[in-house]
């Protein structure tokens, strides 16, 4: 059995898989981004594919924790997307046009939407 001390940052996940939570802005959710992400060996970058969700994962091979035969296991990313709490006018400003433009109404994809 492997021994992880508990981390605010990273939750065990089976038995040599980690899983992190990890805010994106909007903007770098629909457009893709390239984002620092802590493993248990320091940050490395990891690309967001364009157009990712809210609660997607994303996954690190060989990040997680070491395997009792050797190797490693993953770390997962769980995408968390986080709008800004209070738009400066000109966020507002640029939010404005995109939400008259856009033809995306997210509630026709849930059941009752």
């Amino acid at each position: 059995m492997c021994r992880f001390t508990p981390n605010r940052l990273f939750n065990v996940i089976g038995e040599n898989d980690v899983q992190i939570e990890m805010p994106l802005t909007p903007w770098e959710a629909a457009l893709g981004a390239n984002i620092p992400v802590p493993t248990l060996d320091g940050p490395v970058q990891m690309k967001v594919p364009a157009g990712a969700q809210g609660g997607q994962r994303l996954r690190l091979r060989g990040r997680g924790l070491n395997r009792r035969g050797g190797g490693r296991g993953d770390e997962y990313v769980k995408l968390k997307i986080v709008n800004p709490p209070d738009l400066a006018p000109k966020e507002r400003e640029l939010f404005e046009p995109l939400a008259a433009a856009s033809r995306f109404n997210p509630r026709e994809l849930t059941p009752g939407g």
